[in-house]
């Protein structure tokens, strides 16, 4: 387990003439863990994951780990082994409960599927096809176990993006659009029932170039009672890859990061013809390549050899993910604790000392100036900052 109080920033300071490339890689795949990962976050993990499942483990387990501390979204996982292992026994307190988890997440799946299916069936109606994700299609592909989902995330050609968005608008549905997508919510509400994209973000300049290739694969099933586009389990996979990596570097929705382990291990057991090739040519298409191969560095820091190491490396290769760590560095650790401070400021107390004038002064132009896409997005210009800033040589 990482030591507590793990900072990324501070480590880069006391060992700044020591940090070659590989450990800075380590350095920050390090406080990525520290910051997804609780210690009984691992205790939990290593259960599920343990190549010997025992009922002496699990009772081991079971002496450590509360299931009233932890919360239902992490107990969630516990459920899901329970019904993976029924030759295993659980105690009469944490049995139930668990069974009561299960039955409580697929009513509040139930509950965004028929909305889902209210709204694909007037699609359809309209000659608009759709295609499902993330999280909702892993539940149409493991029916027994509910998910933990804000919403129902689908995909749709470009063409009929804001048509669909439209005809959900006439339907009652409160709408907010973005450049990529538009989430849809109750009425007057800011509860999100379902995300229409026309495409997903992955952090690179290239995310279209692979969706022809990804509805091509896909196949037409019968999801929640309607006829709708399932993609194969390789493009599942890579899906999940780097919306965790997004999410990893815009610090949201941690919560759902040890799902995706548990939704890779399913994605590459249950087909045994998984076709890591599929995802090697995604990520060259859509220019994602670092962010796989950091994803599977990551994935297989917290559970060791969960994902293949399928990433071909060469020369080229490594200066590019070098480059890529030290955008990664600057823009989710350096900037990241600066925009935290900044916010701290407030313009109200600008003058209710002069320490507090001269640190606002100092720090809310520099803060602006570093965050502008020139810099952010520069590896060159980032590499020049840090070094500035005593964390690189």
């Amino acid at each position: 387990m990482i030591e507590d109080n793990y900072n990324v920033l501070q480590i880069l300071r006391e060992n700044r003439d020591s940090v070659d490339f590989k450990k800075l890689t380590n350095i920050i795949l390090d406080g990525f863990k520290y910051e997804v990962i609780t210690k009984s976050d691992e205790l939990l993990l290593n259960l599920i994951f343990s190549e010997k499942t025992t009922q002496e483990n699990l009772d081991k387990f079971l002496n450590e780990w509360d299931i009233e501390v932890m919360g239902g979204h992490k107990a969630l996982m516990l459920a899901y082994f329970m019904k993976l292992h029924p030759e295993l026994k659980f105690t009469d307190y944490v049995a139930p409960r668990l069974k009561g988890l299960l039955q409580f997440f697929r009513f509040q799946n139930m509950r965004l599927i028929s909305h889902y299916t209210k709204i694909g069936n007037e699609l359809k109606r309209n000659g608009i096809e759709f295609l499902i994700f993330k999280g909702g299609c892993i539940k149409h592909l493991r029916p027994d176990f509910p998910r933990v989902m804000g919403d129902i995330d689908i995909l749709v050609h470009e063409k009929d993006y804001i048509k669909a968005g439209k005809i959900v608008e006439q339907m009652g549905y409160d709408t907010s659009w973005d450049i990529h997508s538009v989430d849809i919510h109750l009425k007057d509400s800011k509860e999100g029932i379902m995300d229409i994209h026309k495409y997903i973000i992955m952090l690179s300049e290239n995310e279209k170039a692979f969706i022809p290739d990804l509805f091509k694969r896909a196949k037409k099933e019968n999801v929640f009672g309607i006829e709708a586009l399932v993609p194969c389990n390789e493009d599942l996979l890579f899906i999940s890859l780097v919306n965790m990596v997004r999410n990893l570097r815009n610090k949201t929705s941690y919560a759902g990061i040890p799902y995706t382990l548990f939704d890779c291990k399913f994605l590459i057991d249950s087909k045994p013809d998984f076709d890591w090739n599929i995802i090697i040519e995604n990520a060259k298409k859509t220019k994602t390549k670092n962010h796989i191969y950091f994803a599977i560095q990551f994935i297989n820091g917290i559970v060791p050899n969960l994902l293949p190491d399928k990433i071909k490396r060469d020369d080229f290769f490594e200066q590019e993910f070098q480059k890529y760590c030290i955008l990664l560095t600057y823009q989710r650790f350096y900037l990241w604790e600066m925009k935290q401070k900044s916010h701290e400021m407030k313009i109200k107390d600008l003058f209710s000392n002069w320490r507090f004038f001269v640190e606002y002064i100092k720090l809310k132009p520099k803060y602006f100036i570093l965050k502008t896409g020139i810099i952010r997005k520069n590896p060159v210009f980032a590499k020049i900052i840090l070094k500035k800033a005593g964390l690189l040589v």
